[in-house]
């Protein structure tokens, strides 16, 4: 599936992959934040996301990780945990074009119908045509609202399925130690940007609890914490689905919007055209009678 496009070539020229993987014909290709400029400060900064899948074919994929995170858990960005997330975009590309095939194309053939109709009955109708074409219009953007809710749902059950496929893959103990250690470091992260004098202190006074070995004691994240992380994770994900697709609909919307003026700017011609004739044939007449 396309995704974030636009950041897909951002990589191109003299920046190298810190890591290249490759599967089935496929190749995704992983990259530091720190290493195209702006790339942090859109992503991470304005939207809070660790790491930005990007895609210009839908074939090959360039994952775009902030540094400190990407050393935490790189586990997580392995290469049969990448195949899943592939498979993933993948599932959700034939969502997103099936939703294009069945609702979008269909309601856009519908408009073009209505409007040349409305256009071909222009001297029954009158400037009832422009109501029709209006009506249309907002008739068709309701629909896509109901069925891109629709969307959404189908590809968070995707999205569902894949962490699990990712868990089973891993283990469940070594999954979940990743989750607190990902945790753990945004936690971390957005602390460090807005430390609060609680936290300033408690940094100060902090010394490391060793235990009888003399090791540094782990201590557990709990469930409900594991939990909101992979929800935060399924919702950054999610996000990027959502933002391909809304990129798509509004691109096809344009699409329908300049067809519908070129249709309305028509009826407009031809309603002043069949005035300009009908006032010539009224001047003639008179002519006539004279």
């Amino acid at each position: 599936m396309k995704v974030n496009p636009k950041l897909f070539t951002a990589a191109d020229g003299n920046v190298e992959p810190i890591e290249v993987q490759e599967f089935d014909g496929r190749k995704v290709e992983l990259y530091l934040m720190s290493q195209v400029e702006g790339v942090k400060d859109e992503f991470l900064m304005n939207k809070g996301q660790f790491a930005v899948w990007s895609s210009a074919d839908g074939v090959n994929y360039k994952v775009f990780l902030e540094d400190g995170y990407y050393n935490e858990v790189s586990e997580l960005y392995s290469q049969p945990i990448n195949k899943v997330w592939v498979d993933f975009w993948d599932r959700t590309d034939k969502i997103s074009k099936k939703f294009s095939m069945f609702f979008i194309y269909p309601l856009m053939g519908i408009a073009i119908v209505l409007c040349i109709l409305s256009i071909a009955l222009q001297k029954v109708i009158g400037s009832v045509g422009s109501y029709v074409i209006l009506g249309v219009l907002v008739a068709m953007f309701i629909g896509l609202i109901f069925v891109n809710m629709y969307t959404k749902k189908k590809i968070v059950f995707e999205s569902n399925k894949s962490r699990e496929e990712i868990q089973k893959l891993l283990g469940e103990d070594r999954y979940e130690a990743l989750i607190n250690a990902q945790k753990a470091y945004m936690d971390q992260y957005f602390d460090s940007l807005n430390p609060t004098e609680e936290n300033a202190e408690e940094n100060a006074e902090a010394n490391p609890e060793n235990n009888e070995n003399g090791d540094t004691a782990v201590i557990a994240a709990p469930a409900e914490e594991n939990a909101q992380v992979e929800e935060e994770n399924a919702l950054a994900q999610e996000a990027e689905v959502v933002e391909a697709e809304t990129q798509q609909v509004e691109e096809e919307q344009n699409a329908l919007a300049q067809e519908a003026e070129v249709v309305e700017a028509e009826a407009q011609q031809v309603e002043e055209t069949e005035e300009n004739e009908e006032a010539n044939t009224k001047n003639n007449d008179e002519k006539e009678n004279k």
